[in-house]
């Protein structure tokens, strides 16, 4: 379509660098080659596959962090916009992070790795310890949560443990579940503890109080005199065989980005508006996403302000 109505497009095009002039667009290098335009759209994503950028921002656990799309996504188009005067929102550390299989591969591991049964069983750290609530709402709307909070475990690993109930109630990843008949042989398996495991399930079953489950609502099927309690869907994990899914922090796409106008329109650090420069989808998410997550506010962010930045430049370029 785009070629129909005459648009360029060039494949293996990296942007090498950038002339921006008392914030307005002049240029850009693709190797050796200089293009113009009358008006820019940055639409080049996050940094989330530089690990050397996230480590700034989240430390040496970074290096065990999961990506979740392509290596190509390193930011480099944002930096350098940073770097000529953009004005910068959203923080370093907030994304869309996601608790996948962590047997997913480093790069390019996509959907079909996440882990969909955090909120039909429990989730324990590499010490067999539970540290969060899993049935505190509904998963789509808390799914992007849990790998921020498997960042903060030790070695950045845990493991959701489900039982035969939970069967056929998730869509299932791409890898196995590790299965056994007791929860102590599970443990083992996946190198936990296996007294200390067996006390964390007992302990959980035992503290599910009495009522209906029903996944399709907030049910109310809680625990309780536990210090993490779980707030819904709470049934005791006793029908084996018994499954676990390893999960590691497996990240989508990163918050921090560029200011834009509700017109797309990129504002430099200054307070000015540029003349000429607009951004469009993730490397500028910040400005709708300060924290947290909606299930297909990425493609949104995109399908918008695409639409809003693409008419704004061309009517500009019309204009001029």
């Amino acid at each position: 379509h785009a070629e129909k109505l005459g648009i360029e497009v060039h494949y293996d095009a990296m942007v090498t660098g950038i002339d921006i002039q008392n914030g307005e667009f002049k240029s850009l290098r693709i190797g050796e080659h200089t293009v113009s335009a009358t008006a820019f759209i940055a639409a080049a994503g996050g940094f989330e596959a530089n690990i050397e950028w996230l480590k700034e921002a989240w430390g040496d656990i970074a290096e065990n962090f999961l990506i979740r799309g392509t290596p190509y996504n390193r930011g480099d188009l944002l930096r350098m916009l940073l770097d000529h005067g953009a004005s910068q929102i959203g923080e370093p550390n907030q994304c869309h992070a996601v608790a996948i299989d962590g047997r997913a591969p480093k790069f390019d591991g996509g959907i079909c790795t996440r882990v969909d049964c955090v909120s039909l069983g429990i989730v324990v750290n590499e010490n067999a310890k539970r540290f969060y609530d899993e049935g505190e709402d509904f998963w789509p709307k808390r799914y992007a949560i849990w790998g921020r909070l498997v960042a903060d475990q030790p070695g950045q690993v845990a493991h959701v443990i489900i039982d035969q109930k939970a069967k056929g109630g998730f869509m299932p990843p791409v890898f196995p579940a590790v299965v056994a008949n007791t929860i102590q042989e599970l443990a083992e398996k996946i190198g936990l503890d296996p007294n200390v495991l067996a006390q964390t399930v007992s302990s959980f079953n035992n503290a599910v109080q009495p009522g209906d489950f029903d996944h399709t609502t907030l049910d109310g099927l809680h625990t309780s005199g536990l210090t993490v309690n779980k707030t819904n869907w709470s049934r005791r994990i006793d029908q084996p065989p018994y499954s676990a899914y390893s999960l590691r922090p497996g990240i989508t796409f990163t918050y921090l980005g560029v200011e834009v106008s509700e017109k797309a329109c990129m504002k430099m650090a200054d307070g000015t508006l540029s003349r000429n420069i607009y951004a469009a989808g993730e490397i500028m998410a910040g400005n709708v996403l300060g924290q947290g997550y909606l299930a297909g506010i990425g493609m949104t962010i995109g399908n918008v302000f695409g639409r809003i930045a693409g008419s704004e430049a061309a009517d500009y370029a019309l204009n001029r």
